[in-house]
Formats: structure tokens, sequence, C-alpha cells
């Protein structure tokens, strides 16, 4: 995902979800990607058409590809590593690669709190062992809750290429609407703080054995 202006706000406001869920985005197709900043070995870029964004940023992660499906396959510790993510909760596991996930994103006063309900299927190509995990919004899986903004458009995609040394390149694309206005200062806020503080929590995650070490019945590692 994702006003009064003050000190503490500007804190807080980098919210805008947009790690997972993220701010309204409708860039044209055909523009090219603009970098926005270069900070803590994460690439963040935009295209923007009338004020409005389309997100992706690009890193490295040193870990197997069943470490870090193994992170996303656990919806729960979500709010552990997504920034501002307050809930998450599996709604159905359709296979070991396909489920259904709710999460609640925490916005400032005085908006309301969003949520969204995603529908995640996870691909590899066995030619060159890249895994996808692509999210797309089904708003109307569960019924919607009193005062929480429901996001009723939303698709994302997870890129993870092997490289060498145990290293993966991880890409992050995001095209979504959370409802609502928001101003365009703090998206670009939210550019500058959301994908940093979101790969760095990540980055600490996956440095503990049970990641570096896991392994997946439907995860090949490039040999």
């Amino acid at each position: 995902m994702f006003l009064p202006t003050s000190t503490h706000f500007l804190r807080h406001a980098a919210w805008i979800v947009l790690v997972l869920f993220g701010f309204s985005l409708a860039a044209q197709q055909g523009e090219d990607w603009v970098l926005k900043n270069e900070k803590d070995a994460v690439k963040v870029y935009y295209r923007k058409n009338s004020g409005i964004y389309e997100l992706k940023l690009a890193t490295s992660i040193k870990v197997p590809l069943s470490g870090i499906v193994q992170l996303f396959d656990e919806v729960s510790k979500y709010p552990v590593w997504g920034y501002k993510v307050i809930e998450a909760r599996l709604l159905k596991r359709v296979s070991p690669t396909e489920v259904y996930y709710y999460s609640k994103i925490d916005f400032p006063w005085p908006m309301n709190d969003r949520d969204i309900v995603l529908h995640t299927k996870l691909e590899q190509d066995l030619k060159n062992h890249a895994v996808y995990s692509v999210s797309t919004a089904a708003p109307d899986y569960i019924p919607e809750i009193k005062d929480v903004v429901r996001i009723r458009q939303a698709k994302s995609k997870w890129t993870m290429v092997p490289g060498n040394g145990g290293w993966l390149y991880v890409e992050y694309y995001l095209n979504s609407d959370p409802g609502g206005n928001i101003p365009d200062w703090a998206i670009n806020l939210a550019l500058d703080v959301g994908p940093r503080e979101t790969i760095k929590r990540m980055r600490e995650i996956l440095k503990e054995p049970f990641y570096q070490n896991s392994k997946l019945a439907h995860i090949k590692e490039k040999e």
C-alpha cells in the first residue's frame, strides 16, 4: 500500500504503504522509469503522469530462493517487516504456490486505515530459476470492515533472480489505488522511506539460519 503538517506527522507519513500496497498509480506504460533515489543499496524508480505515480524498486539480498519464498509464505509475520502493516492473516491456501490473504495498513489521523485482500500466485522459470510472485486485489473475498477503507485496485509483482555467490536480484513493482486523496508531498516522502525500511527489515530477518537453510519442495535452487 499508503492533514495537518507537523514534524510529528511527517515522521509518520511514509505509511503510504508503498512497500506492499501503495499509493495511487496510473502512469502511462510508454513512459520511462525515473530513478528517484539510491540509498542503502536500494534503487527506487517511479513513473508519473498528471501527478500520479507507479513504483519499482531494485536491490540484492543474499539468501536462497527458498528462504525469501518462505518469508513471503509467513503471512502473519508481514507486520514485522512490512512498513506500517499492522495486521496480516492468511485467508485460504489454495496450494503451496497460491494463497488469499488479508492485510491492514496504518494511515495517520485524520485518514482512515486501509485494508486489502490479495490473491497471490507464485511461479518459477526453470530455465533461469527466477521466481515471480504476483498479487492482485480480491476486494470482495471477505466483507468490508467499518471505518476501514478497502483497497479495491492493486497489482504487485516480486521478481527474484538468483545470481552468483548466493545473491538474489530482487525487484518489486506496484500499481495500486488506495482510495481517497493523498497529497503529492506525502507520496514523495513515502518513496524515500517506505521501500528502504522494508528491505532493511527483510535483510535482517533473512540473515537468520532458518531462512538461510530453507529448502522448499516447490522451489528449485540454482546449482
